[in-house]
């Protein structure tokens, strides 16, 4: 049979023109399914059923840093707003710190101690977050440990520790725990409490007294870190005994 034979009819024209429209429309098919598949899990379906390794890889998604001069007894809120809808969060990391930068007096002898910066964070501006697992409250601590730090976390996403597991299921419903569902979104603001503390004196007499070291304020630092996580569902893999 010629070539020209497959193609000198209407019938066997048509019959060619959907044969060369099936040979291009099958591998990409093939190539989109995979596509098709992550969306709907995304979307909210479920997907195959399994046993499944859940892994989670965090990226900083974006940081700040401000620094304030506070005065004994003074209020100060130090603030960041984070918007952006795209990055799936897993939290957002707050760490106050200072050191001990103005303790100076008469009495040279005298122990510095390290100033108290009391932090809570007011979170009525931001966009829900997980309450029973968030830390929202802080302070330096002991007076004889400075420099001093301390970290508040919000978390947003229920019961996120970033720690891998193994799981049975549906591979959809095991992504769909695993986002952020818009929450953290909003002004954050970090209210600091100064409280100094003077020093003691060593040997008898009042302390503080009157040769007491010497108090007017201290430098807190706040630094913010909002991080996201990608989340991984991979099959398990059956180790055949040989």
């Amino acid at each position: 049979m010629d070539f020209e034979d497959l193609f000198n009819t209407p019938r066997k024209m048509r019959i060619a023109g959907l044969s060369l429209a099936f040979m291009l429309a099958f591998p990409m098919y093939f190539a989109l399914v995979p596509t098709i598949l992550d969306n709907e899990l995304i979307a909210g379906g479920t997907g195959p059923s399994g046993d499944w390794e859940v892994t989670f890889t965090e990226t900083d998604i974006a940081t700040s840093e401000s620094t304030e001069f506070l005065m004994d007894g003074e209020e100060f809120i130090f603030e960041f707003t984070f918007a952006d809808q795209n990055p799936n969060l897993a939290y957002v990391e707050i760490i106050v710190s200072h050191d001990e930068t103005d303790e100076s007096g008469a009495n040279p002898l005298a122990q510095d101690q390290c100033d108290n910066a009391v932090g809570e964070m007011r979170m009525g501006q931001v966009n829900e977050f997980v309450r029973s697992d968030s830390t929202t409250t802080g302070d330096s601590g002991s007076p004889n440990n400075c420099p001093a730090s301390y970290t508040m976390v919000i978390i947003l996403i229920e019961n996120y520790t970033g720690d891998s597991y193994q799981t049975t299921g549906s591979k959809g419903t095991i992504q769909n725990m695993w986002v952020d569902n818009g929450n953290g979104r909003g002004q954050y603001r970090c209210q600091i409490t100064l409280e100094t503390r003077t020093g003691d004196n060593p040997g008898p007499g009042p302390s503080p007294g009157p040769t007491s070291n010497n108090e007017d304020g201290e430098e807190i630092t706040v630094s913010w870190r909002v991080v996201g996580v990608e989340v991984s569902v991979t099959p398990v893999l059956e180790v055949g005994i040989s």
